[in-house]
């Protein structure tokens, strides 16, 4: 299951719908906080934001620097998704506000790490490498319209 889940290739538009925040980042470092669970630092560029919300960000340089806490749903023995230090991606997912329940055992990891406004991904969010045809994909399901309405969740 791991290799079929982790591996498929996603909807763009489904997720970008779905989620709170669209990036394209590039990872700075992972910090493992336990089996399935990593805080992964990434830079972004003003161009890599394709949907903030209420995602938190701080200038750092040319870049802009945001924690994203990846939680790997499907326990698996390699790391879904599989993030490398300084490769780019395009990750799509939830933000984390206090109301946000996390299981137990995740919380006392997190506790002092984690803050209102950190990105939130699972092993079934949207996080693929970049490349070009996924960048037009998601400049098309930007411009295209989503199912419904989300309120607090604006474009670019």
């Amino acid at each position: 299951m791991c290799a079929i889940e982790c591996r498929k290739e996603k909807n763009e538009q489904e997720f970008y719908c779905s989620s709170e925040f669209a990036i394209s980042a590039i990872i700075h470092s992972i910090d493992p906080l336990g089996k399935g669970l990593r805080l992964v630092t990434v830079l972004v560029d003003s161009d890599g934001f394709y949907r903030t919300s209420r995602l938190y960000v701080t200038p750092d340089g040319f870049f802009f620097k945001a924690h994203v806490l990846v939680v790997d749903t499907f326990n698996c023995k390699r790391p879904c998704p599989d993030l490398k230090f300084g490769a780019r991606y395009i990750m799509m997912g939830q933000i984390y506000h206090r109301r946000y329940s996390l299981p137990a055992w995740v919380q006392e990891r997190v506790t002092g790490r984690l803050k209102p406004g950190d990105g939130l991904v699972k092993s079934s969010s949207y996080v693929k490498r970049y490349n070009r045809k996924r960048e037009q994909k998601l400049q098309a399901a930007q411009d295209g319209k989503c199912g419904g309405s989300f309120p607090g969740i604006s474009g670019k």
